[in-house]
């Protein structure tokens, strides 16, 4: 089932404490800092900050301004439509190769509150465009909205490890950031041979502690306060896992079965469940 209309809070408060903390850590880098290779192959720290520099221009081009200058070819799959993405990405961050640390931090400081204003201004509870990893029809503005807060997050945890320093797991930010990504598995979830009635549940500890329980109505699954009686599969993760697997930032080998147990098929689709677009891994 497709998220509520009515929004978790106001995204632009976060997004701005977002944009200051990663400031904050791009203004204390040291010149060879910027040379060091991320979790994003091919991309040093310099090469993924201009990429966010290019994520804050695209979403001003087009949702304030409503021009699409990128315009994904006609007729491609899902793999094909990640190819095209994935090839646009490593264009943008080659021609950006001119822009040094500074400019790129001064570029950041500046789009940091022209987006903060965007999203303020947004109707944070009209429907829109899909989220592709949350489902297939229409999503409200909001689910939108904190999946691009995600987007930063995720990308300055990667920095931050790039440099060698402790992940930033507040959970004001982080939080906010699961609980957007995890509306990815009622619509994954969907896939499984379920029926009516069945459950799972999803535990999280750590600096952000939490139960999220699923039950399968008639019209899908969704979430629900009430704990499944006999639930179908259990994951317990920690915070630093969750997500990391929910965006791909946590290799197979260390996604640990112990913590997931019940239906093999229920099972291998939570281990599955992706909040991004790409393939598990």
């Amino acid at each position: 089932m497709a998220p509520p209309r009515d929004p978790p809070g106001p995204v632009a408060p976060l997004f701005t404490e977002e944009r200051q903390r990663l400031l904050t850590l791009l203004r204390s880098l040291e010149p060879a800092d910027w040379g060091r290779p991320t979790p994003c192959p091919g991309w040093s720290v310099l090469g993924l900050a201009c990429h966010l520099v290019g994520d804050d221009l695209g979403v001003l081009a087009r949702h304030r301004d409503g021009w699409f200058g990128t315009v994904p070819p006609d007729g491609v799959d899902e793999g094909g439509f990640i190819a095209w993405l994935d090839a646009l990405q490593v264009d943008w961050v080659h021609a950006a190769r001119r822009l040094s640390p500074r400019l790129v931090v001064e570029l950041l400081a500046w789009t940091g509150p022209e987006l903060a204003e965007h999203f303020d201004a947004q109707d944070a509870s009209a429907i829109g465009a899909p989220v592709s990893w949350a489902g297939t029809g229409p999503h409200p503005a909001w689910l939108d909205q904190y999946r691009e807060l995600s987007e930063y997050w995720i990308h300055r945890q990667q920095l931050l490890e790039a440099l060698g320093r402790e992940g930033d797991l507040d959970p004001r930010l982080a939080g906010a950031v699961l609980d957007a990504l995890r509306w990815a598995y009622p619509y994954r979830l969907g896939t499984a041979a379920t029926a009516p009635g069945d459950g799972v549940t999803i535990a999280l500890t750590g600096p952000v502690t939490t139960t999220w329980h699923l039950v399968r109505g008639d019209g899908g699954w969704t979430f629900t306060d009430t704990a499944p009686a006999s639930p179908l599969a259990v994951m317990q993760v920690t915070t630093e896992q969750a997500w990391r697997l929910l965006t791909n930032n946590l290799p197979r080998a260390a996604q640990h079965t112990r913590h997931l147990r019940g239906l093999a098929d229920v099972v291998e689709v939570l281990r599955g469940t992706r909040a991004i677009i790409g393939a598990p891994r």
